[in-house]
């Protein structure tokens, strides 16, 4: 049920990327989410400024899916002067700076609920070699063999203890972290993390 999205656009001037989980495991999650990435890969064509694209994406997904069908999903599209981030009720993404770590709320509520929901924007900036961090809560949710938590707070110690390398290693370095706090048991649910990082050629 997860999903992650990577775009290029055609002028190369900007990059769209996407981070979702939908509610319920299995095949019929699989196939929401399938539902979903076919929405949020029509409207994409049509170039439309972030919060209508989730704004028409949400009507979409929330005329043709049950009432009790729903999606979290964070947007967002990055450029040269920093990232656009639209969050319709998912794990805040994590912008690891330099100077810290910096958490990013939610703007909106999950795809599906609302008809006409609306979606505000988050703009931020991301210098040379600062990461934006996107997350399902597959990872914060990951249980110890003793029923602990990850949590918000064991991803923000691994991302700290990253934060000098490049964005795939960050990635494996986080799914690594997690599956030794796992312990060896079984992950219950998707682990998805998606990091997008600010590099001079």
């Amino acid at each position: 049920g997860d999903y992650c999205e990577i775009t290029v656009a055609e002028d190369r001037r900007s990059l769209f990327f996407a981070v979702g989980d939908v509610a319920g495991k299995g095949v019929a999650a699989s196939l929401l989410m399938t539902h979903l990435s076919a929405i949020l890969r029509s409207l994409l064509s049509l170039q439309l400024p972030l919060a209508e694209l989730m704004v028409r994406a949400n009507r979409l997904f929330c005329e043709s899916t049950l009432s009790e069908h729903y999606a979290t999903l964070v947007c967002g599209r990055a450029t040269g002067e920093g990232v656009e981030l639209c969050n319709a009720g998912h794990c805040p993404p994590l912008l690891l700076r330099r100077s810290g770590m910096e958490r990013l709320p939610p703007s909106g509520l999950p795809l599906g609920m609302f008809c006409g929901g609306e979606y505000a924007v988050t703009k931020a900036a991301i210098a040379d070699g600062e990461s934006l961090v996107l997350y399902t809560d597959g990872i914060t949710e990951t249980q110890d063999p003793d029923g602990s938590v990850f949590g918000e707070d064991g991803l923000m110690d691994s991302l700290r203890r990253l934060f000098g390398d490049n964005a795939e290693a960050i990635a494996q370095g986080v799914v690594r972290d997690v599956a030794l706090f796992r312990g060896g048991g079984r992950a219950a649910d998707d682990v998805t993390v998606l990091v997008v990082r600010r590099t001079t050629c």
